[in-house]
């Protein structure tokens, strides 16, 4: 064999090769699906909506106190609309400083938190004139004081630990005319008492409270909604309908109460470590935003520092909902950047079908009964609120709320049965 003709054998060998790797390359599918990207999120839509911190973040009470008067909205509804106000006050003359007295003017106002706030988040409460480094420490209460010399406001916040303060002034006279109406006699207001037995005051209606007993329509959620939301790559996942399990081998997801909760966990094998209040509440809310999760009105419960957790409860009209199966708080919890574990319900609240009106004991009796209660130890009392117990109908596809006095007692909620028993005051719930 001639020397030309072995290159041109070679070269129709190159020219034929490279037109095989052509039609590979144009002929391939690469399946995109099973490739992992850490910064990818999967597109869910669970049929809720998008929130904000500010929408999250709500006052438990407002209370106007002046000498030893105490009154308060006559319906939650009110409250969180004067609530959603202060966004619009600009404090300025911003001051932190070691904490001095708290407020004994003859008139001012209270504003409680369900829960201690890290005082970053205040400027999701107000409005400031200038940007602020805000302290790290937490706060449960926000109190504004009147200057009637100088028409002007002046807010305080107390640090939890009772170390350090805030002080800032709102200057407008609009604001200071608006809030100070609040104090005239023809304004509709109900009459509060306090509760002196805790380790700090607790403030609850004086008189006997009407409220609706209602039932609500109830739909559920698709629990296959939440595999895009929670699952990096959704194709990996395998159902076991009958035990109402999915996982991909290492991430698990319950359904449980006959398909009304669901349970996500993803046992990561990171270290444990603390993470920001802030970085809780921020990485919590962006979470649930992901997955349009925020399918009724929940606010914001509490966070559990010890186990990176924070809790959002479900409210109707206002008030807070409490039950025994779970199906009222979504909780998150969290190790370092991953989300560890995922609670929630699985029902959406609907149209009232019917209400019926109930007189619930007024607050001096609920004072009376547990200050008598030997059972009792005052300082374990955190809270005293008024809500709704929510009975699930499985038959009916609807729920009850049935309204009632519930009480925070050494770290649990109870709702209050008035039962004559000396060790026993109430039933504990979710």
């Amino acid at each position: 064999m001639s020397y030309e003709t072995i290159k041109s054998f070679i070269l129709v060998l190159l020219v034929g090769s490279s037109l095989f790797l052509s039609f590979i390359l144009w002929t391939y599918q690469p399946n995109y699906e099973l490739i992992y990207d850490a910064s990818y999120v999967n597109e869910a839509d669970v049929g809720g909506g998008e929130r904000t911190k500010s929408d999250i973040i709500q006052a438990n009470n407002i209370l106007f106190i002046q000498n030893e008067n105490i009154y308060s909205f006559s319906k939650p509804t009110e409250k969180n609309d004067f609530y959603k106000e202060m966004e619009d006050w600009v404090l300025y003359d911003y001051r932190e400083s070691d904490a001095k007295r708290k407020p004994d003017e003859d008139k001012y106002i209270e504003i409680v938190f369900p829960s201690k706030i890290p005082a970053e988040l205040l400027t999701n409460i107000f409005s400031f004139n200038q940007n602020k480094e805000l302290p790290n420490w937490s706060f449960d209460k926000v109190y504004i004081t009147f200057n009637d010399h100088s028409h002007t406001l002046q807010v305080i916040i107390f640090s939890i630990d009772g170390r350090k303060q805030i002080t800032a002034t709102i200057e407008k006279l609009e604001t200071y005319e608006y809030l100070l109406s609040y104090f005239e006699e023809d304004k509709e207001m109900t009459e509060f008492v306090e509760f002196n037995y805790a380790h700090q005051p607790i403030y609850i209606p004086k008189n006997p409270i009407e409220m609706q007993k209602k039932t609500l329509v109830s739909s559920s959620i698709e629990p296959d909604l939440f595999i895009n939301a929670l699952f990096i790559n959704p194709n990996l996942v395998t159902p076991n309908r009958k035990e109402a399990y999915f996982t991909d081998g290492q991430r698990g997801m319950s359904v449980l109460q006959d398909g009304k909760k669901l349970e996500f966990i993803n046992p990561v094998q990171s270290s444990f470590e603390r993470l920001s209040a802030v970085e809780l509440i921020d990485k919590s809310i962006h979470h649930i935003n992901d997955h349009k999760g925020w399918t009724n009105d929940y606010f914001f419960d509490e966070i559990k520092g010890s186990k990176n957790e924070v809790v959002f409860r479900l409210y109707h009209d206002g008030y807070p909902l409490f039950d025994h199966a779970g199906l009222t708080i979504m909780e998150e919890e969290w190790k370092e950047q991953n989300l560890y574990q995922y609670n929630r319900p699985l029902i959406s609240i609907g149209n009232v079908l019917n209400t019926q009106p109930v007189s619930l004991m007024s607050g001096e009796t609920v004072i009376d009964y547990l200050v008598n209660n030997k059972s009792l130890k005052g300082e374990h009392i955190k809270d005293i609120r008024l809500g709704y117990y929510l009975y699930y109908l499985y038959d009916a596809h609807s729920l009850t709320l049935e309204p009632g006095w519930f009480v925070l007692y050494d770290g649990k909620w109870q709702r209050i049965t008035f039962e004559e028993k000396n060790d026993y005051f109430g039933e504990e719930v979710d």
